[in-house]
């Protein structure tokens, strides 16, 4: 089973090698990259990673309303062919399987079903207390995380089936299929949000590390709009508040993080660059 992952980000250079290791240990094998309106450099590193990685990558220099969307559907129309199954994630989005060790093992049980796709849910994480950004991994330096309650913990995000026709729809959540799309439940998802569905983890989960840091936020996030809808929207402070929850630590991806530390190390070698800093 070939699985694919589309994403398009924006001046996340810091954080790339950690992301696509992590998705690289859980399953992905083919990476569809758009870097869109990079003043960082993200362009270096995603041309060295794809030394490594399997990755196709483009560059957006256009301000453009709803880019998400639109990169989200030249991937459809050109590369759905080459995977079994296609997986749409933000760059401080993280999924993994629950219950197996990789994706794959995770989808053999609907690879046969009846469905076009599969919404996965988010939890949504805080910033753990950081008020400047802290070296090391996303996924060892962001542990605190909402409550089970938390609404936003019911937005979804999709893994498609590949070889199908399928086309964006109104959000980077869901798409348009032939045979609709479920929860790892089979429960039908026929919003991005689904507001009245208590979030399943037992097979599938994505850690949705919105905020990062407090400088984070206020040197980047706060301004950067939404791919999938306004570029020229902005978060104001009432969007820290609700979304810098920080009720619960979490464990889920404690098992990945030791395996993702050494594979990280070995591409910063092979890239000449410093080690991780170790974590006490």
């Amino acid at each position: 089973m070939k699985l694919g992952l589309v994403t398009i980000q924006r001046d996340r250079g810091p954080w790339l090698i950690e992301w696509f290791a992590f998705h690289y240990l859980v399953g992905f094998r083919k990476f569809y990259f758009y870097a869109h309106l990079c003043t960082d450099d993200t362009a270096k590193i995603i041309s060295q990673l794809a030394g490594i990685f399997d990755i196709t990558a483009f560059v957006l220099d256009k301000q453009q309303n709803a880019i998400q969307l639109a990169a989200y559907q030249h991937a459809i129309s050109n590369y759905m062919d080459e995977v079994d199954w296609m997986c749409f994630l933000d760059g401080d989005e993280f999924i993994f399987p629950t219950a197996h060790s990789t994706l794959p093992e995770a989808l053999t049980e609907y690879a046969d079903a009846n469905i076009s796709a599969l919404g996965v849910y988010n939890c949504n994480f805080g910033s753990s207390g950081h008020i400047t950004e802290p070296d090391g991994l996303v996924i060892e330096n962001y542990k605190m995380c909402a409550n089970a309650d938390f609404l936003a913990h019911r937005r979804v995000k999709s893994i498609v089936k590949g070889r199908q026709n399928i086309n964006v729809s109104t959000n980077s959540h869901l798409f348009m299929t032939p045979n609709g799309t479920v929860d790892e439940s089979m429960r039908p998802i026929t919003h991005g949000y689904m507001p009245d569905y208590i979030p399943s983890y037992a097979k599938f989960r994505i850690n949705h590390y919105v905020c990062q840091s407090r400088e984070y936020f206020l040197s980047f996030k706060k301004n950067s709009g939404h791919a999938d809808a306004g570029s020229s929207v902005v978060r104001e402070e009432e969007w820290w508040t609700n979304f810098d929850t920080n009720v619960l630590l979490d464990h889920s991806v404690d098992r990945f993080a030791d395996p993702v530390r050494a594979l990280v190390g070995e591409i910063r070698a092979k890239l000449g660059l410093p080690p991780l800093p170790v974590i006490a």
